[in-house]
């Protein structure tokens, strides 16, 4: 099984679901409110990716916002409906999205979200398929792990000593490969990639992507009421060049 079914399978299991519409109780974290209110159009239309139960997509449509929450998981979209009917909710995956182009002015990806996509390249295409659905001033707000702060601790220094790779002196694909993992909750298995930087530059870059806003969370916008469900991630924002 691939590790996006995988993942798939992860989210459509009855724990998981119920943890996501337990999560909603937490509403929107500090940066998201922050980064949401200084980017997105209020009056414009949103897209709301992986969006489990509905912890960003209540809100934002509380708020006024016309907003579409798309999950690949269906028991995630079931459970979102079941707590509010009244939002637009689709089934869907961002690799292909069941939209037309320049459909939306703002798209959120939350909860490190696009590292959850197996391979450099589907999340390379992710982001161009995000591109592919922003209007010309359209925003794009993501969160990433990141590894650059991290590589000389003992769990990724022994895990780099495993796979034989030099972290001073590493190769793209080492890179990649290094931050691969695997990784157990609820009982259920899930794939999450953790990036350095460069790479999510890079791939903003390849994507047509132009970077408006990028800073460390913890140094953005401290800690949050529910850190304990949080890593120390990345914040992004991005527009397409045109």
């Amino acid at each position: 099984m691939s590790t996006v079914n995988s993942n798939k399978k992860s989210y459509n299991e009855t724990e998981i679901v119920n943890y996501y519409t337990d999560f909603n109780a937490a509403g929107l974290f500090h940066y998201e409110e922050i980064l949401i209110e200084k980017y997105f159009k209020t009056e414009g239309r949103t897209l709301d990716i992986g969006c489990g139960a509905g912890r960003v997509t209540i809100p934002l449509y509380e708020r006024g916002y016309q907003i579409t929450g798309m999950d690949y998981a269906e028991k995630m979209i079931a459970a979102a409906k079941a707590v509010n009917g009244a939002i637009d909710y689709r089934v869907g995956n961002i690799l292909s999205a069941p939209f037309e182009d320049q459909e939306f002015d703002n798209v959120i990806f939350s909860f490190n979200g696009l590292m959850l996509l197996e391979s450099y390249e589907e999340r390379l295409s992710a982001v161009k398929e995000v591109c592919r659905l922003l209007k010309d001033d359209g925003k794009f707000i993501f969160t990433t792990p990141y590894l650059d702060n991290k590589v000389k601790k003992s769990y990724w220094s022994e895990k780099a000593e495993t796979l034989g790779i030099d972290t001073g002196n590493m190769s793209w694909e080492q890179q990649l490969e290094l931050g691969d993992e695997q990784l157990e909750d609820y009982g259920s298995e899930f794939y999450l990639h953790v990036p350095f930087i460069s790479e999510v530059e890079q791939m903003l870059e390849e994507a047509g992507m132009e970077l408006l806003f990028s800073a460390r969370r913890l140094d953005y916008s401290g800690i949050e009421k529910m850190e304990d469900e949080l890593d120390d991630n990345y914040l992004w924002v991005t527009t397409c060049k045109k």
